[in-house]
């Protein structure tokens, strides 16, 4: 890793970064000083390109390995069998070298949330456009992010005239990007529960759960479902799983995926996590998985971001807070796992010295499955040279894992295991 290097000596280019890719000097000087220049660079860069593959868990209990497998491979999608995971297929996104130079295209502008899944190939719906110019049905189009990025290109669907009076359609075909990730989820497959699709981290914190048939399980995660119903495949659909939803829109996506999977075994509450741990709890939780609202940073690809190191910690803080009120709902000895889609140590390797600085946590050695993939340096913690991890070095190497995004190209983050701990009388 370079070694970290002082702002000031980068503030030009620190300002050519800002005015380039939108992100706030602040986050910007925050990484210079955290990562250094050349890591900086390389991470923002790394982050525009799409991942490698999509992780494809098959849900064993609705179609077997190779038939899936199979399934794909008919629709000439370019699969293998997961090189780490035995109920896990990897499914290949194909990266292409793509750019318009063209500046007389008219253009649409798409918002932050929708710019990854166009850049690799999804079309533009009503939904997404922010701004656009003047076009006709049959148009060349070309589309940008919110930075004026260009991620993609295609063929309008309508007249620009209609957007605004249309509901969820079409508005351009993508033809171009920077990437094509075969649509997964829009098959009759998908919706018919014979598979899920998680990030590497998401597959790798529930594998890092310890399941026993009499836990009681706590899913406290921003995802849309796909964590609980992994973790209810493995548990064979019998052991209870408690699913925290915060916003109506998290319900209806975890709702349509308890749907898909027909599983009785996850029972969804809508409520804020930390008012869910200030309740008075008489069910206790055995196992717990969390994947708290964060920065984000590690995902790909990632074009554009509005997030200031401001913003960063008070991230970080909310998470911390939430894991402080966490023994509330917990059986004595209870295990938990930490998981973010971040780079930055702030949220990662400093909430986890957070977590071992108080007097009823202490770190949790991986299952044996995944402290085999630690042994063969496949997955491994990584040196934090600006938080001081005196007397948790050893806990570090041993309780958490860290995927660099650059190096695994795909989605990364971290994970942590750590259980609570009753205080001592």
């Amino acid at each position: 890793m370079s070694s970290p290097e002082e702002p000031d000596d980068s503030i030009e280019l620190s300002r050519e970064l800002v005015k380039k890719y939108d992100y706030a000097d602040s986050l910007l000087n925050h990484w210079i000083t955290s990562f250094g220049l050349d890591k900086t660079l390389q991470i923002i860069e790394n982050l525009r390109n799409p991942y490698d593959t999509i992780w494809v868990q098959v849900n064993t209990s609705r179609i077997d390995f190779d038939s899936l497998r199979i399934i794909f491979e008919d629709m000439e999608y370019n699969v293998q069998k997961h090189h780490l995971f035995d109920d896990f297929l990897e499914v290949k996104v194909e990266k292409r070298d793509f750019s318009i130079k063209d500046s007389e295209i008219p253009s649409v502008i798409v918002d932050i949330e929708s710019s990854s899944n166009i850049s690799l190939g999804k079309d533009v719906h009503t939904a997404s456009i922010v701004k656009n110019d003047k076009f006709v049905s049959g148009d060349k189009v070309k589309i940008l992010d919110h930075t004026g990025s260009i991620i993609a290109a295609g063929t309008a669907e309508v007249n620009s005239k209609e957007i605004h009076s249309l509901h969820q359609m079409t508005v351009v075909k993508v033809t171009d990007s920077h990437g094509y990730a075969p649509p997964l989820t829009e098959l009759s497959f998908y919706r018919r529960g014979f598979f899920n699709i998680l990030t590497p981290v998401q597959a790798l914190g529930v594998k890092s759960l310890y399941l026993d048939k009499l836990d009681n399980i706590l899913v406290a995660s921003s995802d849309r479902g796909e964590v609980a119903c992994y973790i209810a495949e493995l548990t064979n659909h019998k052991t209870p799983i408690t699913v925290i939803a915060q916003n109506e829109l998290q319900v209806k996506a975890i709702s349509r995926q308890i749907e898909r999977i027909k599983t009785r075994a996850i029972r969804l509450l809508h409520v804020p996590f930390l008012s869910f741990l200030r309740e008075i709890h008489e069910m206790k939780y055995s196992s717990v998985y969390l994947g708290l609202q964060n920065s984000r940073t590690a995902v790909k690809p990632v074009f554009s971001s509005n997030l200031s190191a401001g913003r960063l910690r008070e991230m970080t803080k909310a998470q911390a807070n939430i894991i402080t009120y966490l023994y509330r709902c917990l059986h004595e000895n209870a295990s938990v796992t930490y998981t973010t889609h971040s780079m930055d140590y702030l949220e990662n390797e400093g909430i986890f010295k957070k977590i071992l600085e108080k007097a009823y946590y202490e770190s949790q050695s991986f299952p044996e499955e995944i402290r085999i993939l630690q042994s063969k340096k496949i997955f491994k913690s990584r040196e934090v040279p600006v938080i001081d991890t005196k007397g948790i070095s050893l806990d570090l190497r041993n309780s958490s894992i860290f995927l660099d995004p650059i190096e695994t190209g795909n989605i990364g983050g971290f994970l942590a295991k750590f259980k609570f701990k009753q205080k001592t009388k």
